[in-house]
């Protein structure tokens, strides 16, 4: 049987009270700061363009996103993090259903998926949740920050961006599945 009322409000330590996060969230909008020059790339933080996409009433409000401003391709990003238990990479899941996907595109008209997850701390080295990511992420969707590593980053965002924002050399882009 689960815990009565009673004992959960009376716990010291209540659901939401950890507030470290927002260190990851922060470490993450400065490293894309850093990384993507100003002229070429705009820096979001939590934006607020979907947050009314569900209904006009509710939405998803991400972490952060990154303009390409030759073209206005987007990104959006949602960064997690918890310690040794917890279920963040599953709740990020949601980013990535087959039906999140065919709504955001009705939003956006982007022919690809424009959301990735940033795993931070015990998501990104923990074998107990690194083996599920492959299984609830499509590839190039997911990252795992290790040690907040800012050279590993870099080289990720521009794998995806070129992926999906700039445009290989030969002019093709990974469209979203039908």
């Amino acid at each position: 049987m689960g815990m009565v009322s009673s004992k959960l409000s009376a716990r010291a330590k209540q659901p939401g009270h950890d507030r470290t996060f927002r260190a990851s969230e922060m470490n993450f909008i400065l490293a894309l700061q850093e990384i993507l020059d100003p002229f070429e790339w705009k820096v979001e933080d939590h934006p607020r363009d979907l947050s009314r996409m569900i209904g006009n009433r509710f939405g998803v409000v991400p972490e952060a996103k990154i303009t390409f401003r030759p073209n206005g391709r987007v990104l959006y990003f949602e960064v997690k993090k918890q310690g040794t238990a917890g279920n963040a990479d599953e709740r990020a899941a949601k980013h990535h259903t087959v039906q999140f996907y065919k709504e955001l595109h009705a939003v956006t008209g982007l022919d690809y998926h424009p959301f990735v997850t940033i795993m931070c701390e015990s998501l990104a080295t923990d074998e107990r949740y690194t083996l599920k990511h492959p299984v609830f992420y499509e590839e190039d969707h997911y990252f795992c920050w290790v040690n907040y590593d800012l050279d590993l980053l870099a080289d990720f965002l521009a794998r995806v961006t070129t992926k999906w924002m700039t445009g290989p050399s030969d002019g093709t882009m990974e469209l979203i599945p039908e």
